[in-house]
């Protein structure tokens, strides 16, 4: 059924192998990753960024008419990319723009104890960070002071730097930046969600030049503390979609994120490879062991079709068999059952080694997110898959 409501677009396919390339597809990646945006931030941090971005492709001549960029929609502090031009749209998509961090307590002996505000997933051991304090003049955040971030037996963290007077709860990050190993493919920096974010304003610059409705939440808030529940984290969110009016919520909604994949490790600890890394891009059936979003079978059976379709257009999205951790899909699930877990294969998302993904995984995930959103388009298409 794919194939004829894709009659409707038939320029799409060639228009996205002419617009997305991938040094274009690393260069957005990088812009977004290599600028820190810690929970509560994004809309003044990576969201100036992603204006940028578009600027940037509208003076090319690339960027088409058919967008609009808020960086804190509906006061929410989200950051959201509109296509068309009507109030109520047939899909939302979501990614995360914020990456996790910490926040200082009073210093003592030189050294700051960090609060997470975000989910452990590292090993004790020392790790370069940054202090970053809310600067007035630029109304964003500068470098406060560089340090160590240490992580204890007992799980305790803290910040070590020769900076001695940084405000409480200044936000400490991991020391990050973006790289492409051109001999493998393999990206290196804060993809978590950066290589999300990347994905979706590279489908809406492609998508821009066409007759498409859809909107595209760049999330601030979606790191929390996970461990004490749903409720601690995806507020952001949660907060667009309680400031919504019923009648203009999406039948469907997407959330792109990292799907974590453990690395095969030599005896020295050093990686050998992240299977499924380079493969194609993902999208799985329930997150976190069903406390996440889970999709219903009616929504899978189309992105089983849309995945058929795609590898027909050597466009790689495949199914997810292994764990995937919940992301802004718990409150998604509170607005739709048609709910789409997309993603990427990655690894060390929350630092425990340099966070890695791959560059043709950007590329086919860019591509499938714009082909799915044209698809969304076509009533016809959503009440066969009963997703109306």
């Amino acid at each position: 059924m794919i194939n004829e409501v894709l009659k409707h677009y038939e320029k799409l396919f060639v228009h996205l192998d002419e617009v997305l390339n991938q040094d274009d597809a690393f260069n957005v990646f990088k812009q977004i990753a290599d600028t820190y945006g810690p929970t509560l931030s994004a809309r003044y941090t990576r969201g100036r960024v992603v204006k940028n971005i578009l600027e940037d492709w509208s003076s090319r001549g690339v960027l088409g008419s058919n967008i609009e960029l808020d960086l804190n929609y509906k006061n929410t502090g989200n950051v959201c990319i509109n296509l068309g031009s009507q109030s109520s749209k047939p899909i939302w998509s979501f990614a995360h723009l914020d990456n996790i961090s910490y926040l200082t307590g009073p210093i003592h002996n030189g050294i700051y104890p960090l609060t997470r505000f975000h989910e452990p997933r590292i090993v004790p051991g020392e790790r370069k960070g940054i202090a970053l304090v809310y600067d007035d003049k630029s109304q964003s955040l500068i470098p406060g002071a560089e340090g160590i971030i240490v992580t204890d037996e007992n799980n305790n963290c803290s910040f070590k730097s020769d900076v001695h007077d940084l405000p409480l709860s200044s936000r400490v990050v991991f020391q990050t930046e973006a790289t492409l190993d051109g001999s493998t493919g393999m990206v290196y920096g804060s993809v978590d969600d950066a290589f999300g974010c990347a994905a979706l304003v590279l489908s809406a610059i492609a998508l821009s030049a066409f007759d498409v409705e859809a909107l595209i939440v760049l999330s601030d808030e979606e790191e929390g503390v996970v461990g004490v529940g749903n409720t601690g984290f995806a507020r952001g969110s949660r907060r667009l979609i309680s400031k919504t009016e019923l009648q203009d919520l999406p039948p469907i909604m997407s959330v792109t994120d990292l799907h974590e994949v453990k690395p095969l490790l030599n005896e020295s600890g050093d990686v050998v490879e992240v299977t499924g890394c380079g493969d194609g891009s993902l999208f799985a059936g329930f997150a976190s062991g069903t406390r996440g979003g889970v999709t219903p079978p009616h929504v899978l059976a189309a992105m089983r079709e849309l995945s058929s379709v795609l590898d027909g257009k050597d466009i790689r999205m495949r199914e997810n068999e292994s764990y995937v951790s919940r992301s802004d899909c718990v409150s998604a699930m509170m607005s739709t059952q048609n709910v789409i877990l997309l993603g990427f294969p990655g690894a060390y998302s929350h630092f425990e080694k340099t966070p890695r993904a791959h560059i043709a995984d950007l590329l086919n995930l860019s591509k499938s997110h714009a082909v799915l959103t044209a698809v969304s388009q076509s009533l016809s298409w959503r009440k066969h898959y009963q997703m109306n």
